[in-house]
């Protein structure tokens, strides 16, 4: 047993004195290395980019025909589209980092091959372990910019009971992200791009939002007034339709029958959300204190009770 202190502990100190060894080798070699300051003043010259190497995003689905549908390319399409100036700053910086590179590798292969007359015996350092060392601490000094990214997008699926759950994933590089902006960035988008984003923003509109946005409006068309008690199937009707911009947001979603949404496609109406703004006052009914919505009849607009048809208060807008 106590041999084997003894030799652990003898191992202790050979390991520590390798280690100082090392760094007072290193030391020598850093003040006497031409090669190794040469290096350090052309870093201090050279400028380059610090970036992100890697972004990530996560979209989760509560419909499965939309996760079925929508595959990751299209969510980095449209995280792309949604960050245009940035992505394009991005890339820009990128390509600038690669060009730049080029030109120091060179630079830094032309330091490296030069001759350079050094002193072993003074520094009492064998040639061959000092140029180990000089080759170790020179690749330690180069620098190594950010010329490549990931770009990583996970989506998941969960069905309301949380019986079936799903996922798919990918992972895209540099090539991949600057090959999509340049489709997504194009003043006319071809008809698949253009498709694949429409359908990652109509994706957004996830059964629990659906489902808001019909309580809402109280599971009425907010054109026609028509009802699903009546028989008629409801929509949800991106005001600013996709096409043209819109998003797949409370504000710019509202309830529709079938024959109003038909009707509309894709023309862009002057609207109101039946929510109103934070900045406005919230209306109540005389009758029952629930909040008026803005509704839109055959004869217009008209504010009326949230809980119709229990109740059936109505008020003109400019009363």
């Amino acid at each position: 047993m106590e041999i084997l202190v003894i030799l652990f502990i003898v191992l202790i100190v050979v390991a520590v004195s390798f280690v100082i060894y090392e760094k007072i080798i290193e030391k020598k070699i850093l003040s006497s290395s031409k090669k190794i300051s040469e290096l350090i003043k052309l870093n201090q010259l050279v400028y380059f980019h610090q970036l992100n190497p890697a972004f990530e995003t996560h979209k989760h689905y509560d419909n499965k025909g939309s996760f079925n549908k929508i595959e990751p390319a299209y969510i980095m399409a449209a995280e792309i589209r949604e960050k245009l100036d940035f992505f394009a700053t991005y890339i820009k910086q990128i390509n600038e980092n690669r060009t730049k590179l080029i030109e120091y590798r060179n630079e830094v292969e032309e330091i490296w091959l030069r001759e350079c007359i050094v002193d072993y015996s003074g520094l009492k350092i064998l040639q061959g372990m000092y140029k180990k060392y000089e080759n170790k601490l020179f690749q330690k000094n180069i620098i190594s910019p950010i010329v490549d990214c990931t770009f990583r997008v996970n989506m998941t699926y969960s069905s309301p009971k949380g019986k079936v759950n799903l996922s798919k994933n990918n992972v895209f590089n540099f090539d991949d992200l600057f090959s999509c902006f340049e489709s997504v960035s194009r003043s006319f988008l071809d008809r698949k791009t253009y498709s694949n984003l429409a359908m990652v923003e109509r994706g957004e509109v996830s059964d629990s939002l659906r489902y808001d946005i019909l309580k809402r409006d109280n599971f009425t068309c907010v054109i026609c007034g028509a009802s699903s008690k009546q028989g008629a199937r409801l929509h949800i009707d991106h005001i600013v339709p996709v096409s043209k911009g819109g998003k797949s947001i409370p504000s710019n979603l509202r309830t529709l029958c079938e024959r109003c949404n038909i009707g509309k496609s894709d023309k862009i109406e002057t609207y109101t959300t039946t929510q109103p703004s934070e900045t406005q006052q919230t209306l109540r009914c005389n009758y029952c204190g629930a909040e008026l919505v803005l509704r839109h009849g055959s004869r217009g607009n008209f504010y009326g009770c949230s809980n119709y048809p229990r109740c059936k208060y109505t008020r003109n807008i400019n009363q």
